[in-house]
């Protein structure tokens, strides 16, 4: 919101310099965006009076001028055919800037020019704001102009803009009177609140209106203005306009945005001769009904959407923009004025399904209250009257279903001090709180305020102590709390399971060297093709989205593979360095008559020339046992986007959790990689499900473990994991135990066809230290179980 430091003034007297008032506007909750100039871009512009002028030596449509500025002459070469002695202009003196052109001293054709005459574009000036400012040629300055003086300043140009970003809970500041409150109190000083003259109107009003749905129209205003004479505002209008940064058109229209600006609330005026009836109706819309608005866009309404129309038709989106059809022109005679409530979250379903944002649906959205509605008409009224611009006739039409009496609060001194550690009485609060018309007394250990109408994001009930707490802690200056170490309890409650395994996810894969990412939920149609899915695979029903930003995110997506492959191109083609991310999000698939099914994965992504199937396969162990699950089994099998041959499925057990390897050449190619990428998509909710209910520790072996290590010879197409699972199994006398392959030979020695499986494991009695006859039993008994199995012993 920009607030003009001299439209400050006239409600509050600046007695700070700029950056104190900016310092004491952030200590109070408004950051401030930038400070502007009224002329941006223009700096050592400065007055000069030319005293003689001469035809150049070298060229014919060259003037040498000496020039007066004051406290000195200088020279200037200028082509312009409209300068003369004695005319007083605006010079760009060596060193001025005017946007990005930095003036310096130069020679042309053999005399030297130490600055450059200005127009009145360099400006951006319009004839309404100075005498022949369009004209071709120089501009030229009243003969009274002071000599080196800011041209700024001549041209009554030289404000100052603050331009605050606000927060979305604070709609009332969204206007000059609601910052100019703030800024009173911020400055130890007493707002000239603005007084409305109220004008009564002569006869009876010529219109009418009738609100069909209150729910989402709570108030509205009117007021009719007869004889209209359509003609620029004047310059101090203009200029105010110009300096929040707003395109002035016509008194009319611009006496509504300058209220807009002024109190914050949006106003439209409508062509009365294009109402029918003279009848406002406030309507839901027909289905499927058009409406052209003002930018000459045709829109198709729904049942949703909130109408203004007359008897016949629409003649504009409620809270949006007004329709062509009642448009105000040079023709126009009579205007409707319109100031109404509309709900905001109707308006931001209407003005995203139309696509059409405006400044008065942003202004509707964050919220309006039903007080500010009939003052601004009022003001409206106000300016027409000032402005010579029409005569206001009959009274306010106001169609009010809305709670418009004073809201009082009350709220406890005690709770309010715990909540910012103070110790601040109930009388030190209030005397804070006046300062921003909010009025109260002591009710023994609490406090009964009275909320400005303005004030709406002020919550009655349980949480009126939480915002009144705001309230004082910026009032009373955060700064100015002492700061000190928290004691008791953080906060209440605990966090739940879900989100305790959550963060043991993510750090767990931190440690492993994973940077987490966050794709977004949507995909295409030709991403789920591009990873080549089975047609009967569920990841091929994804949820179509109604209204999706293009093909590219039409549908809610059904895995995390696509988005970890376009967040691997982004890191190869910048050339980031790293090679492992991991991700915990949502997914969703429609197969179910009702709602989508939703579930939240785990997604790993390995790359580049260091990692390999192995290595993602030993982070997904160390995953399992961070949650303390042991019986892991890895067997053949996966989805069609990775290799053959280098793909798996893990299981706990008989619970499947997910899936790994390495992605298909086929889709490298189509995503345009050139580096090996190893993915994994686990199962939140299969993988944090099988962790054990309890943990049960048991003493450290009294006795010594054996180590014992064997090799088979198998098929290619034996799988290790079946032969871990015979030795894990073999039933004997003592335990076998952390059976793992350790080694794969395929060469010289072993048959084509067959591979060699080294594996190792431990043997260990509970009772007692192991014997070795004990040891050969064992073993002979593992060996006869793996012969079984066709996988004998190597020779």
């Amino acid at each position: 919101m920009k607030l003009p430091k001299k439209w400050l003034c006239e409600y509050v007297d600046f007695n700070v310099s700029d950056e104190e008032f900016v310092e004491r506007m952030m200590w109070r909750g408004f950051e401030l965006a930038a400070i502007e100039k009224e002329l941006p871009e223009v700096f050592g512009v400065i007055t000069g009076r030319i005293l003689k002028l001469e035809q150049h030596p070298n060229a014919d449509r060259l003037k040498v001028c000496q020039v007066d500025l004051g406290d000195k002459v200088t020279q200037i070469l200028t082509n312009a055919t409209n300068v003369f002695e004695g005319a007083i202009v605006p010079v760009a003196y060596l060193g001025a800037k005017i946007k990005d052109m930095t003036f310096s001293a130069a020679n042309i054709r053999g005399v030297d020019s130490y600055g450059m005459f200005c127009s009145g574009k360099e400006f951006n000036l319009t004839n309404a704001e100075y005498p022949n400012a369009e004209d071709d040629g120089i501009l030229i300055l009243r003969d009274d102009t002071p000599l080196g003086e800011d041209i700024a300043k001549v041209l009554e140009k030289d404000d100052i803009i603050f331009d605050f970003d606000l927060t979305p809970n604070r709609p009332d500041c969204n206007s000059i009177i609601g910052l100019c409150r703030e800024a009173a109190a911020a400055l130890g000083q007493t707002m000239r609140e603005p007084v409305i003259k109220h004008y009564g109107g002569s006869g009876t009003a010529l219109a009418r209106v009738s609100v069909q749905n209150p729910t989402l129209c709570p108030r509205y205003c009117g007021r009719v203005v007869t004889n209209i004479k359509i003609e620029p505002s004047p310059l101090w209008m203009q200029r105010r306009l110009r300096s929040v940064g707003l395109r002035p058109i016509n008194n009319i229209v611009d006496i509504t945005n300058y209220v807009l600006v002024e109190y914050g609330h949006p106003m439209h005026a409508f062509d009365l001769s294009c109402i029918a009836d003279s009848h406002i109706v406030v309507r839901n819309a027909e289905k499927d009904e058009l409406v052209t608005t003002l930018d000459e866009k045709q829109h198709r309404m729904d049942e949703d959407m909130l109408l203004i129309a007359d008897p016949q038709k629409g003649v504009g989106i409620a809270g949006v923009m007004g329709g062509l059809n009642s448009e105000i022109t040079e023709k126009t005679k009579d205007v409707f004025f319109e100031s109404a409530v509309f709900i905001g979250s109707n308006i931001r379903r209407t003005s995203r399904k139309l696509h059409q944002s405006t400044d008065a649906a942003l202004r509707f959205i964050k919220g309006v209250e039903p007080v500010n509605a009939f003052l601004a008409l009022e003001r409206a009224v106000e300016l027409v009257t000032l402005l010579n611009a029409g005569t206001v006739v009959g009274e306010v039409i106001d169609v009010c279903s809305a709670n418009t009496s004073e809201r009082s609060v009350l709220v406890d001194v005690a709770h309010i001090n715990s909540l910012l550690n103070l110790n601040l009485s109930g009388e030190s609060m209030l005397g804070l709180l006046n300062t921003i018309h909010i009025r109260g007394s002591v009710e023994g250990e609490k406090l009964r305020l009275s909320i400005p109408h303005y004030r709406t994001d002020i919550e009655s009930g349980i949480e009126a102590d939480w915002d009144i707490a705001e309230e004082v802690g910026r009032l009373y200056g955060y700064q100015n709390i002492p700061a000190e170490l928290m004691t008791g309890a953080t906060f209440r409650g605990s966090i739940a399971p879900q989100f305790r395994d959550e963060d043991l996810i993510k750090d767990t894969l931190v440690g492993l060297g994973c940077l987490e990412m966050y794709n977004i939920n949507f995909t295409s149609p030709s991403a789920l093709n591009t990873l080549k899915f089975d047609k009967d695979d569920e990841r091929m029903l994804a949820v179509k989205l109604l209204n999706p930003f293009g093909e590219e995110q039409s549908l809610m997506r059904t895995n995390l593979y696509s988005g970890m492959l376009d967040t691997c191109v982004r890191n190869v083609n910048h050339k980031t360095g790293h090679g492992r991310f991991m991700e915990v999000g949502n997914v969703h698939f429609d197969n179910n008559l009702t709602l989508p099914e939703e579930r939240r994965m785990i997604g790993l992504m390995f790359f580049n020339e260091n990692e390999s199937f192995f290595t993602l396969k030993g982070a997904i162990i160390r995953l399992c046992e961070a949650f303390h699950i042991r019986n892991l089994r890895f067997v053949k099998g996966g989805a069609p986007l990775f290799q053959p041959g280098r793909k798996s499925l893990v299981y706990c057990g008989e619970r499947l959790i997910g899936e790994f390897g390495q992605v298909h050449p086929d889709v490298l190619d189509a995503y345009g990689l050139n580096t090996p990428v190893y993915l994994a998509e686990l199962s939140f909710e299969a993988l944090t499900g099988c962790k054990p209910a309890a943990l049960a520790y048991a003493p450290i072996p009294r006795f010594p473990l054996v180590s014992r290590d064997l090799a088979v010879v198998v098929d290619e197409g034996v799988e290790a994991q079946s032969l871990v699972d015979v030795i894990a199994n073999t039933e004997t006398a003592l335990l076998i135990e952390n059976v793992r392959l350790f080694d794969v030979y395929r060469g010289a020695g072993v048959k084509s066809g067959m591979k060699n499986l080294a594996f190792s494991f431990t043997l260990r009695a509970e009772d007692h230290t192991l014997t070795e006859d004990e040891i050969r039993t064992a073993f002979e008994s593992i060996i006869a179980e793996l012969e079984k199995n066709g996988a004998p012993l190597r020779k």
